[in-house]
């Protein structure tokens, strides 16, 4: 009878950090050894004396560790390069990218016996199921299960604030009607995923720059609401890139190409997501 091959996971690998060069040997460097320092440098800006993380890197993650090795560990080990090294008996070389921008993601889950679904911003996948996670347990009461996070890239998510700005122009959120975390409570809007291009108008009405395609999801009254809901949120973004280049605002003209109900149970809030973020640590390497 044949033997069967052995199949390794995560589940059986062992790791651990040393500085006992003996435990090494026959292992495999589990993260990339760096040798850091800091060194002083003068602000020109504000005069003062700042510190700058700089790193060397001695080994790779993945390398094998044999006695020839392990006697340039101990090296770096008595140099004070190095307090102690990570090694598995595991030869791992990939290791994950990370993504410093949020991402939205369309998100399902078995919560008792109904189908929820949620937009969410995250990093990765991994992150947009920890999101979700943590805000089906702080908001249902039922036993649930995650059942699929997909990606939605390119699509932008309209703050609730621009819809309750647009309402209250045209008297359907009056002041005192609507608490701004009333969205859920009420039964007159729903989610639409819509589709619109962007025209940019020059100074003489002209079409300045061809269409630009965005797609959206918002939870309003109609289309014409969520239209109006769109061009405040262009109106807004528009503005801030005119202040920060010192020019006029340009005109545009918003014209929707696809307009549909979205199945969807809430939009997770952006501060909600952001709690998730992982923020990039920016490091200087040298040869």
């Amino acid at each position: 009878m044949e033997a069967q091959e052995k199949i390794e996971t995560r589940k059986d690998e062992i790791r651990y950090r040393t500085d006992d060069t003996r435990r090494m040997v026959g292992k495999f460097f589990a993260s990339p050894v760096f040798k850091t320092w800091y060194e002083d440098m003068l602000d020109s800006d504000t005069g003062e004396v700042i510190s700058i993380e700089r790193n060397n890197l001695l080994f790779e993650a993945g390398k094998y560790i044999d006695e020839e090795t392990a006697q340039s560990i101990a090296f770096h080990l008595q140099c004070g390069d190095i307090t102690e090294v990570e090694v598995s008996n595991q030869r791992r070389i990939a290791q994950p990218a990370k993504r410093y921008t949020l991402l939205p993601f369309k998100a399902t889950a078995q919560i008792g016996n109904k189908k929820k679904s949620f937009i969410l911003q995250a990093q990765s996948a991994t992150l947009a199921i920890e999101v979700v996670t943590d805000y089906i347990e702080l908001n249902f009461t039922s036993r649930f299960v995650v059942d699929s996070v997909k990606a939605m890239p390119g699509v932008i998510i309209l703050n609730d604030r621009f819809r309750r700005a647009v309402e209250e122009v045209e008297g359907g959120n009056e002041a005192g009607e609507e608490t701004p975390d009333g969205e859920e409570a009420r039964d007159d809007t729903k989610y639409y995923r819509i589709g619109a291009d962007i025209i940019a108008k020059s100074m003489d009405g002209e079409d300045d720059t061809p269409p630009m395609s965005y797609d959206f999801i918002v939870k309003t009254r109609d289309i014409d609401t969520a239209k109006a809901v769109i061009t405040a949120w262009l109106n807004t973004q528009l503005k801030k890139e005119a202040e920060k280049e010192g020019r006029e605002v340009k005109t545009f003209e918003v014209s929707l190409t696809s307009a549909s109900p979205f199945n969807l149970n809430a939009i997770i809030p952006y501060a909600f997501c952001v709690a998730y973020k992982e923020d990039e640590k920016i490091t200087i390497t040298t040869d």
